[in-house]
């Protein structure tokens, strides 16, 4: 008797090796499924709530102003635009503990 499994031809009658078993059991790999299902249902969940792959389109390019900057972001953005020009420069912020005024492109 020939038998057809996973492409290859196996006679019983010649005992030929056939091919080896799994020795997991089929309740065993459903618990290893679920388990694997279940780590990356909760790493998308990490990742999308602590938004670890968000980039930022924005990139810092140039300071403006005297140190400490003591206007507002708007004033900020305006001495941005009015140093660097509008195209390169889309926003500026002051930030750090020394209140600079940040240009960024």
């Amino acid at each position: 008797m020939i038998c057809l499994t996973n492409d290859k031809f196996i006679d019983k009658k010649k005992k030929t090796p056939g091919l080896r078993k799994s020795k997991a059991k089929p309740k065993e790999m459903a618990k290893n499924i679920n388990s694997v299902s279940i780590t990356i249902l909760l790493f998308v969940l990490l990742v999308a709530s602590t938004e670890i792959l968000k980039s930022e389109a924005q990139t810092f390019c140039f300071e403006c102003g005297p140190v400490p900057f003591l206007g507002t972001n708007a004033d900020c953005f305006n001495c941005c635009k009015t140093k660097y020009g509008s195209p390169p420069v889309v926003s500026g912020v002051v930030e750090g503990s020394e209140k600079h005024c940040h240009c960024y492109c």
